[in-house]
């Protein structure tokens, strides 16, 4: 993943850390315990509207986000989101789909406040 400074890379790192936090810092595939985790947009971090949005993410393990040939986001992605349907659920994927396909372009004062929205729940999850 190609690192961001400022802003955007500040958000970058929030929305990773969040996404990993809301999931109890494990793997969401059932019965996953492998300790390195990856953060992995639902949607593709270049639609805007959806980018920092917590819900486009899920905490895979790295096997389960590129590497495994088997099941993983990037290497099996039918069968991916065929499973993150069914695991989030089609009115969630709607909701989100909805979302993803809305143009979205942020001004720097409306990604401070993400920002700060982001930390807040971080700060909030961490205790």
């Amino acid at each position: 993943m190609k690192k961001l400074k400022g802003l955007d890379g500040k958000l970058d790192v929030a929305w990773s850390k969040l996404v990993k936090l809301r999931a109890g810092m494990k793997c969401e595939i059932q019965g996953c315990n492998k300790p390195v985790l990856n953060s992995h947009h639902i949607y593709s971090r270049s639609k805007k509207s959806t980018r920092w949005h917590p819900e486009n993410g899920i905490c895979l393990c790295v096997g389960h986000h590129t590497f495994s040939s088997s099941f993983s986001a990037h290497k099996t992605p039918l069968e991916f989101i065929r499973w993150l349907d069914e695991y989030k659920g089609a009115a969630y994927m709607d909701r989100l789909m909805i979302r993803a396909n809305t143009v979205s372009k942020l001004h720097k004062f409306e990604k401070e406040i993400l920002l700060k929205e982001l930390n807040n729940e971080i700060k909030q999850l961490e205790q």
